[in-house]
């Protein structure tokens, strides 16, 4: 009678263990002896050391590449470092030309006039004076006078804020040319000045901008005595108010009660 095997009288998972740990035995059967240094000094048996290639290593090779001085580009000569070097100024002082051709100081003509700026809005009044060529001489709003928050939104703030810019034109003595000149700088510009005309080039614009309160009360100044001085100079009013023309939608209008 036929001896049963271990395997049938094992069950599933014993015998699916069993044979795990018997193909692992035959595999490590199967593999070269490992190396015990600590057992063979013990037991005075010698082991060679395994031998290099001799030859430097990498890192060696890197640190003697950095400490190499590195070879310098000898000079160019001084016939080419000089054409080089007046390249070099010739595309700067290109570049300035261009640069100052495109700024609106160079563009301005002799017969461009002063400007004043007044955009008037629901919550402040804002005036800026400037030269023909835009440069800005004062610029004031109604917080410059003192007031705050809702108290710039009135048209008595509109009204005191033209008056002082007309009081603060005059103490700039705009009319020599934004600035307090010396009485050379005045013959020589008396000079060139066209006989007639009014100082500082051919009056002042008036520019408007906006429907605020400070609109209406800006013009009232002018008209009164406030502005008698500046009155008589001014030769053209421009409506500078800007319109929407297609675009997003704008928000809707806030309506109270």
């Amino acid at each position: 009678m036929a001896r049963p095997s271990v395997l049938s009288s094992m069950c599933r998972s014993c015998r699916q263990s069993y044979i795990i740990q018997s193909r692992r035995a035959a595999s490590d059967s199967m593999r070269p002896p490992r190396e015990f240094t600590g057992l063979a000094d013990r037991l005075g048996i010698k082991v060679e050391p395994e031998h290099r290639p001799k030859g430097p290593e990498p890192l060696d090779q890197i640190a003697q590449a950095l400490q190499k001085p590195q070879r310098q580009s000898s000079p160019p000569p001084p016939s080419l470092r000089n054409l080089i070097f007046s390249e070099d100024l010739q595309s700067i002082a290109q570049s300035a030309q261009s640069e100052a051709a495109t700024r609106p100081a160079t563009k301005v003509s002799a017969d461009e006039p002063y400007h004043i700026n007044v955009y008037a809005h629901k919550h402040n009044t804002h005036i800026t004076f400037t030269e023909p060529s835009r440069n800005p001489i004062i610029s004031l709003s109604c917080g410059n006078i003192g007031l705050r928050k809702s108290q710039r939104s009135t048209y008595d703030a509109a009204f005191q804020l033209a008056a002082y810019t007309f009081r603060k034109m005059a103490e700039k003595q705009w009319k020599l040319g934004g600035k307090k000149m010396t009485h050379a700088e005045y013959k020589t510009l008396a000079s060139i000045r066209k006989p007639g005309a009014i100082h500082g080039g051919n009056g002042i614009e008036i520019i408007m901008r906006g429907y605020g309160p400070g609109r209406e009360a800006f013009q009232k100044a002018l008209l009164g005595t406030e502005g008698r001085m500046i009155k008589p100079l001014i030769t053209k009013v421009t409506d500078g108010t800007r319109l929407k023309f297609g675009g997003t939608r704008s928000p809707n209008v806030r309506r109270l009660g």
